[in-house]
């Protein structure tokens, strides 16, 4: 007990978020979602710390552990659990980070039946944050050719500017084959940053029949950043395609 008088700020700092992690990796589902929610300081030690130094940080809050903690999401006896939760009325509040729940369940358990049902659900709503909690976690899933993918590219060409970067994101690692002129036309007319993620897209499904585009644009920008993102777009589909040979 008297050890703890003598640790300083950060020490306690470093200790309520170990404690609060052990507490969330061992909670009950429905308080890892609250949690997910909770945008208040960690403890007493954090706000202190914070008026120290002047400054906020993401990791000073329950909400950033209990979204990764979520992520890692794998046993997909939860499902039930979490399918109910998004019926339970009392639990309406806490709806985007059920669904977030969900999507992280679809991508480490390759569960294509739940990537439907998650589209169905978002098919119900136009709010961007809920749309942006649910894609934001399924680009790394696999989408072969034969899944449904109507709702991402009607989202990438007619829906709002945080909707199309959304399903940038979420078309990530898509074998469509009719995906990939889609990006070469929204590439050729796009802002600066919408050109980016595109290009991030097309790390994982372009094949050469985008390179004359994106050396085009390559040729034509004055953006740094944005020639990274073309140029590794560029030789993820080198690779890819000399791998074939």
């Amino acid at each position: 007990m008297l050890f703890g008088l003598f640790k300083s700020l950060d020490e306690k700092v470093k200790e309520d978020k170990e404690n609060l992690i052990a507490r969330l990796k061992n909670s009950e589902l429905k308080t890892l979602i609250i949690e997910m929610g909770n945008n208040k300081p960690i403890s007493n030690n954090i706000i202190k710390r914070q008026k120290r130094d002047q400054s906020f940080e993401s990791k000073d809050f329950p909400s950033w552990y209990a979204y990764r903690i979520s992520d890692e999401l794998s046993d997909i006896n939860l499902k039930p659990e979490l399918i109910e939760l998004l019926k339970d009325k009392d639990f309406v509040q806490y709806k985007q980070y059920v669904l977030r729940c969900l999507s992280s369940l679809c991508v480490n358990c390759k569960d294509y039946e739940l990537f439907d049902f998650l589209i169905s659900e978002l098919k119900k709503t136009d709010e961007e944050k809920v749309i942006t909690t649910v894609l934001s976690r399924l680009n790394k899933l696999r989408k072969p050719a034969t899944l449904n993918i109507d709702y991402l590219k009607q989202l990438l060409l007619n829906g709002t500017y945080q909707n199309r970067i959304d399903a940038l994101s979420a078309l990530q690692n898509s074998e469509h084959k009719d995906l990939e002129e889609i990006l070469i036309l929204k590439l050729k007319t796009s802002d600066q940053h919408t050109k980016g993620m595109i290009c991030a897209t097309l790390r994982s499904t372009g094949t050469i029949k985008s390179l004359e585009t994106l050396k085009a644009e390559f040729k034509k920008t004055r953006s740094n950043d944005l020639k990274y993102f073309i140029q590794s777009a560029i030789d993820e589909i080198n690779e890819r395609e000399n791998s074939r040979i």
